[in-house]
Formats: C-alpha cells, structure tokens, sequence
C-alpha cells in the first residue's frame, strides 16, 4: 500500500513546516492529487487518520484536490482531458503522449496556528 509511504510523507512535510514556522497545531493539509497516480482516496485518508496521532497534526482535516488528467496536443497545442484509454485531441483528432497533468501528487498548503 503506497499510501502510507504518501501520508507519512505529507505529514513529515507538514510536521517540518510547522516547526519551521512556530506553528503549534496543524489544522488542514491541502494535496492535489492526479488521477493517473492510481491512489485510492479512502486508503489514504484510513492512513491519515491512523498516522496523524500524537503529532502536530493530531487534529488536522486532509483536504484532496483530485487533478484530471490532460494531454497538450502535439500538432495544435490544444490542452484537453483524456483518460488511460483515449488520448485523442478533440480539436485535430491526433493521438498526443504529452500529458501535461494528472501525475500531480503533492502538499501544496498547510494551515495551523
């Protein structure tokens, strides 16, 4: 199960920053997560709540911003949604293997006090 590698890495991220910044509670880590990381939200939020106890984050809420997938065309630079099965550009009809978004995962906030 990788997310718990994912969580303990975002809480480490976290735990990191509140100190750097005097924080004393961590109420909210915000990540955005791509849909091609193939990571299963329930896991990871089971994970947060088991791995958050005791620490800086004991009483923070995970907030998960999902990213769609999309491609930019390679022959009329147009951005567009795809999925694992279907890379076509809506626009010229060609197959593009440049996706631009949809591996994101990351902490990209964090709030506390």
């Amino acid at each position: 199960m990788h997310e718990t590698s994912i969580i303990y890495g975002a809480l480490e991220i976290a735990k990191e920053s509140g100190e750097n910044n005097n924080l004393k509670r961590i109420h909210k880590i915000y990540m955005k997560i791509g849909e091609f990381t193939c990571v299963d939200e329930n896991s990871m939020r089971f994970v947060f709540e088991a791995l958050k106890k005791n620490t800086i984050c004991e009483d923070a809420d995970l907030i998960i911003d999902k990213v769609k997938a999309k491609a930019r065309c390679d022959y009329c630079n147009e951005e567009f949604e795809i999925n694992f099965t279907n890379k076509i550009c809506p626009k010229c009809h060609k197959h593009s293997n440049n996706i631009c978004k949809g591996y994101e995962l990351l902490v990209w906030q964090i709030e506390g006090d």
